[in-house]
């Protein structure tokens, strides 16, 4: 069986100590065939392209800034960025979007600027969108300021088969639908398996294997049965199997759907 991880932090300090390790063994003897480093602070741009070239055959970078680090972007780090999103290393912009739980840092008028910037470098270049959208408590309104973002400012086109992918999918099946509407993918990792997520996992459900991808978001989310620990890629068979149990399907099958899905969506052969 062959996995991605569409979505890792494998250059953040917790894997420091074992970082070539895990990529030059551990992957691979785990069925992981790539990883997507996400670049999403101007600081992370190049380390995340550097991977991606000490590893051509295992890691791809996805290139953006997160709301959480909207306050560093000028204009002197947008063009930087733009002149970096046609690296063929990199395959989609993000991970971009609204997030309400950290308004403290970035107030929500600075991530929105950012987002709407995001959003038209990604029209720009045609590149898919890796989103993060996080909620605050039971208050869906991150999600609401998204999606009325995207239908007024996205052109919802790319290069590639699928035009982006609500990563870290921790919500009701109306903002699955929602997004799956738009022609998104829903990333699919840890919380899949946590106890007390039934939703999630009831959103999933009635969204169907075929329209979603495996992630990690590591070295976080760890899934249950790991939780406490670092995670890593070579956790992906195991969130793999957590949805295909809950799905009735054959770990197989789930691995080719989310594998096709993924190559798709960051137009990988």
């Amino acid at each position: 069986m062959q996995f991605i991880d569409s979505h890792a932090h494998l250059n953040d300090p917790a894997f420091d100590a074992d970082r070539d390790a895990l990529l030059g063994q551990t992957l691979p003897q785990a069925g992981i065939i790539l990883s997507v480093e996400i670049g999403c602070a101007p600081n992370e741009w190049q380390p995340a392209l550097e991977l991606a070239a000490q590893y051509p055959h295992l890691v791809r970078a996805v290139l953006g800034v997160h709301p959480e680090y909207a306050c560093e972007m000028t204009q002197e780090k947008l063009t930087e960025l733009a002149a970096l999103l046609p690296d063929e290393r990199n395959r989609a912009v993000g991970e971009i979007g609204l997030d309400y739980t950290c308004l403290e840092i970035t107030p929500q008028e600075k991530q929105q600027e950012t987002f709407s910037q995001m959003l038209a470098l990604a029209n720009q270049t045609q590149k898919p969108l890796v989103l993060h959208v996080r909620r605050a408590g039971e208050d869906y309104a991150a999600y609401d300021d998204t999606f009325h973002t995207l239908k007024h400012e996205w052109k919802g086109t790319s290069t590639t088969g699928h035009p982006g992918v609500l990563h870290c999918f921790c919500a009701r099946y109306e903002e699955a639908k929602r997004a799956l509407d738009m022609g998104l993918l829903l990333g699919i990792n840890g919380c899949f398996s946590y106890k007390k997520n039934e939703y999630i996992r009831e959103a999933v459900k009635k969204a169907g294997a075929d329209k979603i991808i495996l992630e990690t978001d590591c070295p976080y989310l760890s899934p249950q049965g790991k939780r406490g620990q670092r995670n890593d890629p070579s956790n992906i068979p195991l969130i793999g199997q957590w949805v295909a149990d809950y799905l009735n399907l054959p770990l197989e099958a789930l691995a080719e759907i989310t594998t096709r899905n993924t190559k798709e969506l960051y137009g990988l052969k």
